[in-house]
């Protein structure tokens, strides 16, 4: 169903609105409203006064579509609340609704932002419009007021809601359809939403390796799409720093500068912990650590299972069952006996090791196992103990650069 929903003052004016090349007449603008625009039903938003005084020049009409709905005065936030909740009421589940500001109170419109914001998001709403008859800009204009469309305008709060979600949870699924609505875009628009797209899963997936290489060409994308999107989205500029700050911290090249792409992960770990996604957070961390680990033993990054598993990880494993006595010292590999003989962060290794295995190993398993962790001490034990420790590992290691990464993160 589309809805228009218009509001009244207490005055009238004998106006001539222009609207796509096309004169129209009211003394008010729903009444010009009503000769141009299709609708099924017209809300009228009045006061008891304005009800007395104005809404009759719509009455004669004698149109059944159009009801009149009375509103308070509006001269307390508990007022506006009222109205609010009267408006949202009024319209259903997927409807398509057009507002008239024009006339009312002057804080309407910035009431009329929030009423369409709230309805896309709560009701699935389409906002077709947002008019606003200019009838003071008609001295100036040979007695023609202009028609202005501000719905355009409502558009910058999905833009900064899909750009929050992007940067808080890397999803930018919502980011990527405002880019390419209709799936009709430029090529150049097109391949920045790609881009985005292609970032988002691999960080919700928690592929780091696949984010530090997608990441690189996403500040370039999105800067090339910034000159297509000047005239519908000038807050763009503002966004896509936002998300080039954010996302360019987790890029990095273990075959090219292994430190560097070590403070990448580590940044993301954080990121993720910071962001509430502790089965992220806690996956990569273990994989963080024997990255580091063979780092700190002088070797090459490898994704090969037996270096990282059998050797590196079975290493830190080993030393750690020999803190508790569940293995000889005679029965560590050559790079167990390397940390248990020469490194003096060996028990912050140990510390980090013990807390980190039971939490990953509870979250990757989704709890399905004898004894599992509960979700309070899964959280507690991240935020308590793992973070602390990952810091000092960190510092420890020179692998803790950026403020992202400072002890107010902590």
């Amino acid at each position: 169903m589309r809805q228009i929903i218009t509001f009244l003052g207490l005055q009238a004016k004998t106006t001539t609105y222009s609207f796509e090349g096309e004169n129209y007449k009211g003394d008010v603008f729903a009444e010009a409203l009503h000769q141009f625009c299709q609708y099924d039903s017209m809300l009228v938003c009045v006061t008891s006064e304005a009800k007395k005084k104005t809404f009759p020049i719509l009455e004669k009409l004698e149109d059944s579509r159009i009801q009149a709905v009375e509103i308070p005065n509006g001269e307390t936030t508990e007022e506006m609340w009222e109205t609010f909740s009267f408006i949202t009421e009024k319209v259903n589940e997927n409807d398509h609704v057009i507002f008239d500001i024009t006339h009312g109170l002057r804080s309407l419109p910035f009431l009329v932002f929030l009423f369409a914001a709230y309805l896309k998001t709560a009701k699935n709403v389409t906002i077709e419009a947002i008019y606003y008859g200019a009838w003071e800009l008609g001295i100036s204009n040979n007695g023609i007021a202009p028609v202005v469309n501000l719905s355009e305008f409502v558009g910058i709060l999905d833009w900064i809601t899909a750009t929050d979600q992007f940067t808080q949870t890397g999803d930018a699924q919502r980011l990527a359809k405002l880019l390419n609505p209709d799936g009709k875009a430029s090529n150049i628009t097109k391949k920045a939403a790609t881009t985005l797209s292609d970032v988002s899963l691999a960080t919700l997936l928690c592929q780091p390796l696949q984010l530090a290489s997608k990441a690189q060409s996403l500040e370039s994308d999105l800067l090339k799409a910034q000159e297509q999107l000047k005239l519908t989205a000038p807050p763009f500029e503002m966004l896509r720093q936002r998300i080039t700050d954010t996302f360019g911290n987790f890029i990095g090249d273990f075959q090219k500068d292994t430190k560097k792409a070590l403070e990448a992960q580590f940044r993301l770990i954080i990121w993720y912990q910071n962001n509430n996604r502790l089965i992220e957070a806690m996956s990569l961390a273990r994989e963080w650590l024997i990255n580091a680990v063979t780092y700190r033993l002088g070797l090459s990054f490898t994704l090969k299972l037996n270096t990282r598993e059998k050797l590196i990880a079975r290493a830190i494993s080993g030393v750690e069952m020999v803190s508790r006595n569940a293995l000889e010292v005679e029965e560590l590999n050559e790079y167990g006996r390397i940390i248990y003989d020469t490194w003096t962060e060996k028990d912050g290794l140990i510390q980090l090791w013990n807390a980190l295995q039971p939490v990953r190993n509870g979250l990757d398993h989704a709890g399905h196992q004898e004894g599992a962790m509960s979700v309070s001490k899964i959280v507690k034990t991240a935020n308590e103990k793992i973070k602390p420790l990952l810091y000092d590992l960190a510092k420890t290691w020179e692998l803790e650069e950026l403020e992202s990464c400072s002890a107010s993160n902590r």
